[in-house]
């Protein structure tokens, strides 16, 4: 037999909601119990449980998409997360080498063993030569 549409998405609400739906029929059977009461009593009991039955169910149901929306928020920043990890474990693999990772914000500097020939001393600081005397330098070696 084929299930209508609307009968299959009312069972699968249904489904999802099955707590909440067994507590507001076990309420509603304990209201239908209370007005076997005198009705002076028994009026007053019935409509404060089919209250709390209705008030419970509606809060339950706005909570519940408050719910879903977080959670489809929680697993998307998952998702970027565990993106972001790999990407990381990838880099620090050594697949990409160091060599090939540059940025267009830092400039490669050649390495030039140039006229400096500084030779480095912890001890004291060194004074680095004027740009006239580089041109000096220069200009004698040519």
């Amino acid at each position: 037999m084929r299930i209508p549409k609307r009968v299959n998405t009312v069972l699968d609400w249904a489904e999802a909601h099955l707590g909440a739906l067994a507590i507001v029929v076990g309420l509603a059977l304990v209201a239908a119990a209370t007005l076997t009461l005198p009705p002076a009593v028994g009026f007053p009991i019935a409509a404060l449980i089919v209250g709390l039955a209705v008030g419970g169910f509606v809060d339950n149901l706005r909570m519940s998409k408050r719910v879903a929306r977080q959670r489809a928020e929680i697993d998307d920043l998952l998702r970027q997360n565990g993106a972001l990890r790999h990407r990381n474990t990838v880099l620090s693999s050594g697949v990409i080498t160091r060599e090939s990772q540059t940025t267009q914000a830092l400039l490669m500097i050649p390495e030039d063993d140039g006229p400096l020939n500084i030779e480095p001393d912890p001890g004291r600081t060194q004074k680095l030569p004027e740009l006239e005397e580089l041109l000096e330098e220069e200009r004698g070696e040519r």
